[in-house]
């Protein structure tokens, strides 16, 4: 297709309200949304061409003088990419950040791709939806049952339901979802899979529908891991396993079975919920093998997970994605891993995709040992590993189930223990578990900011910056967004800040890493303090524990956040001394027995329910069974009985 046909098909679909978009955007130097509007106002969808080649011309806009307007031209005159395609993919309603996903993924080859098949973007381009898509394909005339579209639409849904946990969809699912979203007869959508299936675009295998990346780390996961597992195990190893811990005192019978089981097996699971011993028995197993003389590498799926284990634990711990050498937009460049022992900690949050990379890099004859509760939440990415491996029946699982933490008066365990066996819990006499009845969303945003501010730290004399709110949800006036802007404005009004955006980030604000950051060694999740505010407003700099400091430019700080406030979620893998957590019906889409257990596991001193008890028991009450489609487990069970054949 010629570039003048090109340039004609996206002409006619320029719009005003895309030209405004563009001019508003940070493409365009020196303009912004209040002088794009006049623009366009005064001279349509003419605008562009005007300010680009004759910026003289344009008169009469108040506030846009010489200087503005010649800014703007140069920028224009410097673009790389084709004017009318930039406006037919604004004038589509496309958000910036697609727009140079779209562009940087396909570069010159962009305008073919549109125009032939832009739902090829579904697959290739990071995160854009069918429905961006759709927003092309129907403006460059693709017709609703167009197998292209119905394409698009298939990906989509296995893609869907990967998003929310599955290594598959069946195919009812997977054509139900394409059907809905396109409002096509399930009978055209379903004879579309073939297709797919015949490109290599998707995968049918034991019920599911899979996309490539997911068929291949189960089935390579399952292959690799039942490998390791039916290693030998060197002899020696099995003589002189300790009966008290380092400081003298007996382990207990379950934790002698723990340690043992672990020497004894090339790869073992071991569970158990707060308070029951796991750190205990996995420093017994720690300290058997350094007095064997053997190495071990300690790794956890994110980095407050891997800072906690290091504390606990005593031994340098490390995410997985810092082990394996994971730089973005590159992957893994460490491919072998050389050590006697691997421990994985908080093994519920391993996705399928990260374990199968782990295992990759695993040398021959290196003994696992999985570690987690498998009553927290599941992993946030697809697949449910450590539930699989226990349900397989094929790996050696220690469960411990004896509350050490009680014993020594701790409401927090018992308050855990209570959620997890399906009853409401109870405020406890010791007083680190405590629960405050409010009613209505306005009363328990007012009772949280004053127990933080006031209440606790009058009462058992913490700072406030030692509490944090933990929350079900991200949004709404009681979500972790709106709870960190109010904290902030209650406990640090006054100090100086640089605002990016709708942000502002203020010195002594607590603050939180979102991204992975190999070159500041920073990971995802990490929690600091802002220790420096530039006087010129250019950036600011976090101290993190042990003293690391990083410092942020203001194009740097997306990979922050506030962190008076976070979610369950966020927390998981990690710990925190004082806690406050809101539950309200407004949260209901979040109330689940798992989320408010992970949540009351978290606090190490003091855990704080504030809300309605009615959100309390329903959430306590609804134990919906979150079953996730993977076949882990039974590719697990069919390596082994392919291997005993």
């Amino acid at each position: 297709m010629s570039d003048r046909i090109n340039e004609e098909i996206f002409s006619k679909s320029i719009t005003p309200e895309g030209v405004e978009s563009f001019l508003a955007g940070e493409a365009v130097e020196g303009i912004g949304k209040v002088y794009a509007r006049r623009l366009v106002e005064k001279y349509g969808t003419d605008a562009v061409m005007r300010l680009r080649d004759e910026p003289e011309s344009i008169r009469e806009i108040p506030g846009l003088g010489e200087s503005r307007l010649q800014a703007a031209s140069e920028s224009l005159r410097s673009l790389t990419c084709p004017l009318d395609l930039l406006l037919f993919l604004y004038s589509c309603d496309i958000p910036g950040m697609f727009i140079d996903r779209i562009l940087g993924k396909y570069r010159k080859h962009t305008a073919e791709v549109l125009l032939t098949d832009p739902y090829m973007m579904v697959e290739d381009v990071w995160r854009l939806s069918f429905f961006t898509a759709d927003k092309i394909g129907r403006r460059t005339g693709i017709e609703a049952d167009d197998v292209r579209r119905l394409r698009g639409a298939l990906l989509t849904a296995v893609k869907h339901y990967a998003e929310n946990g599955h290594l598959f969809a069946t195919e009812n699912q997977t054509v139900g979802y394409a059907s809905e979203i396109t409002g096509v007869n399930p009978d055209k959508v379903v004879a579309v899979i073939d297709s797919l299936v015949m490109d290599g675009r998707l995968v049918r295998s034991r019920g599911g529908v899979y996309l490539p990346v997911y068929y291949k780390a189960e089935k390579e996961a399952a292959r690799r891991l039942m490998k390791l597992a039916s290693a030998k195990v060197d002899s020696a190893t099995l003589h002189d396993i300790p009966t008290h811990d380092s400081f003298g005192h007996e382990y207990s019978a379950m934790q002698r079975k723990a340690i043992r089981m672990a020497v004894e097996n090339p790869v073992m699971l071991l569970t158990g919920g707060p308070g029951t011993g796991k750190t205990t028995v996995l420093k017994g197993v720690l300290d058997y093998f350094a007095a064997q003389g053997k190495n071990f590498i300690l790794v956890a799926p994110t980095g407050r997970a891997a800072k906690r284990m290091s504390t606990l634990t005593g031994h340098e711990a490390q995410t997985i994605h810092r082990l394996l050498g994971y730089r973005q937009g590159e992957g893994y460049h460490k491919k072998t891993l050389t050590t006697d022992l691997l421990v994985i900690d908080e093994g519920s949050m391993m996705e399928q995709v990260l374990f199968d990379h782990l295992l990759e890099a695993v040398g021959e004859g290196t003994r696992i040992i999985m570690v987690g509760d498998i009553d927290q939440l599941p992993a946030i990415g697809a697949g449910d590993v450590m539930r699989q491996m226990i349900g397989s029946g094929v790996i050696p699982v220690v469960s411990l189930n004896e509350n050490f933490r009680q014993e020594e008066g701790s409401g927090i365990a018992e308050g855990a223990r209570v959620i997890r066996g399906g009853e409401v819990p109870e405020s406890c006499r010791a007083g680190d578990f405590l629960i405050i009845n409010e009613k209505g969303t306005r009363s328990i945003h007012e009772r949280i900011l004053s127990l933080v501010a006031d209440e606790l730290p009058e009462r058992d004399g913490m700072r406030p910056s030692d509490i944090l709110v933990v929350t079900p949800q991200q949004m709404g006036p009681l979500g972790a967004r709106q709870l960190n802007i109010d904290l902030q404005e209650r406990l640090n009004p006054d100090s100086p800040g640089l605002r990016r955006g709708g942000s502002i980030f203020k010195l002594g604000d607590p603050v939180m890493q979102t991204a992975n950051s190999r070159d500041r060694g920073v990971y995802n999740g990490e929690t600091g303090r802002i220790v420096e505010i530039d006087p010129s407003g250019e950036y600011l700099v976090v101290e993190y524990a042990g003293g690391n400091r990083s410092r942020y430019d203001r194009t740097d700080l997306s990979e922050l956040i506030l962190g008076y406030a976070t979610t369950v979620h966020k927390l998981q893998g990690s710990e925190v001394d004082y806690m406050v957590m809101p539950l309200t019906m407004t949260h209901r889409p979040m109330l689940y027995r798992n989320l408010l257990y992970t949540g009351v596991s978290r606090a190490r001193k003091l855990c704080v329910l504030v809300g309605e008890e009615e959100a309390i028991r329903y959430a306590v009450d609804n134990n919906r069974d979150a079953v996730r489609n993977t076949n882990f487990g039974s590719r697990l069970q069919s390596v082994v009985k392919k291997n005993s054949c």
